[in-house]
């Protein structure tokens, strides 16, 4: 017994030290990629006097913003490594926790498709305050072990998701837009702010692995309130209102919120680019929150597994990382955004980006999905797709700020939100009869039929795109 203890010890030790190793390596990659990336966009641009004489303001103007976005996703963050493991502490079972999430899904595919139509009727402040009320309100539900009461919290998660990868960026890129700034500065912001996720995300990682292991899996989400409330107070005192159409009034061009709804589903019948680009973006995010679900349970030994089923904890194990991990991953999507900002320095780059990144999205799950029982393999492959992760966001924003007409943007990215959420949703009420090969199997044909859609997009675009900006 004695020598089966010691075996045991020294597997969670090198677990434990793969999970640092790791996250040294990725640590000086991204260093690396994030100097190369500043000597690849150095060159000075024909427009370089005029952006110039507008840097301080437009500086400000982007400090501003990306003080705030990364506020909000450091809330979102600091949720994120232990909201599977809280509902495991709470005594629910797998599909008892697929349930759960699939509130949130649920609510986000429903609800949110009328909150992105809504922020561009009622202003896109209005709604980033709102996102920081319901945030808190779903990290109080969390202090109560009630099926009920967490399935409330999800359903004002799904709702404050989603309007976090909405109305901020609508928000964003209509001030950026009236207050006249060379449109080539969008994707340094987009850059940025994917960059600027990944440190947050790095370090709301390591402050919820401190949090949980000092006072218990429920802390993370109480740290969480605190930014949600900075969020609030400075979108109130330092951001102008902003709306869906040209003017400053919510009742410009007498649109309405089912008005932006029914043009959005217009612009993507009509152009059958939008719809591919729509749906492209759609497969991606729901095998990316698929894997959110999955990646804990995946990492975990069968050992592990089964002394969570009966109520041990091993000591030293994948569990008592999580923190960790998750930083290991968001230090990846940095290496990805440095990537981005290589690539898309070169001219006519920007729309070639996407192949590249559904094509190694494919291979990593693809990868996952044979080799499920080597969790070495597994973890190099997440490592692999949160770095494509880290250039999609960039990219896709980008091209959609190009593509999808202001007035209707909040609207038209929370309609490619619907397919997404009804595909999460689905697979999760499945999630008791299938086997982890077999989820990442469905997560592998999302990004294959990803790929399908973009080059698609991008070929019936291609003659177009020596015109636009890269």
């Amino acid at each position: 017994m004695s020598a089966i203890a010691t075996t045991a010890v020294v597997e969670e030790t090198n677990v434990g030290n793969t999970y640092w190793n790791s996250f040294l390596i990725c640590s000086i990659a991204c260093v690396v990629l994030q100097l190369a990336s500043r000597g690849s966009s150095s060159s000075p641009s024909n427009g370089a006097k005029d952006v110039k004489q507008k840097s301080g303001k437009f500086l400000m103007f982007q400090m501003n913003y990306l003080l705030i976005f990364l506020l909000a996703m450091f809330s979102d963050w600091l949720q994120g490594p232990y909201v599977y493991e809280l509902y495991v502490s709470y005594g629910f079972n797998q599909q008892q926790i697929a349930e759960l999430f699939v509130g949130g899904f649920a609510s986000s595919m429903i609800v949110g498709t009328f909150v992105g139509s809504l922020a561009d009727k009622w202003g896109r402040k209005t709604m980033c305050i709102l996102y920081s009320v319901c945030y808190v309100s779903a990290c109080f539900t969390k202090l109560v072990p009630d099926y009920w009461t967490l399935m409330l919290g999800r359903f004002l998660s799904g709702i404050s998701t989603s309007l976090l990868f909405s109305v901020f960026e609508s928000w964003m890129v209509c001030e950026h837009n009236r207050q006249g700034y060379d449109g080539s500065l969008l994707g340094e912001t987009f850059s940025y702010a994917t960059l600027g996720n990944g440190l947050v995300a790095v370090v709301a990682g390591l402050i919820a692995n401190f949090a949980a292991d000092k006072f218990g899996f429920v802390a993370p989400f109480v740290v969480a309130m605190v930014p949600l409330s900075i969020v609030a107070f400075l979108v109130f005192f330092t951001w102008t209102e902003n709306y869906g159409g040209t003017g400053d009034s919510g009742s410009s061009d007498g649109s309405s919120a089912f008005t932006s709804l029914v043009k959005g589903f217009e612009l993507i019948k009509n152009d059958s680019r939008i719809a591919a680009l729509g749906m492209a973006q759609s497969s991606f995010e729901g095998a990316m929150y698929t894997f959110v679900f999955m990646w804990t349970p995946a990492l975990k030994s069968q050992a592990e597994t089964d002394a969570e089923r009966a109520g041990k904890t091993l000591e030293n194990s994948t569990s008592e990382h999580l923190g960790l991990i998750f930083a290991c991953f968001m230090v990846s999507v940095m290496v990805g955004s440095s990537i981005f900002k290589i690539l898309s320095a070169r001219k006519g780059m920007l729309y070639k980006i996407p192949l590249l990144l559904h094509a190694l999205a494919f291979v990593a799950m693809g990868l996952t999905t044979m080799y499920i029982d080597n969790k070495q393999m597994v973890y190099a492959m997440f490592l692999m797709f949160e770095m494509t992760v880290g250039l999609f966001y960039p990219a896709y924003g980008c091209i959609k700020s190009e593509r999808i007409p202001e007035e209707i943007r909040s609207a038209v990215m929370n309609i490619f939100r619907m397919p997404l959420n009804g595909f999460v949703v689905l697979l999760l009420l499945k999630i008791k009869y299938l086997a982890p090969e077999s989820v990442f199997m469905v997560c592998t044909i999302a990004h294959a039929f990803s790929f399908v859609c973009y080059w698609h997009f991008y070929t019936s675009t291609k003659a177009a795109i020596s015109v636009l900006p890269s």
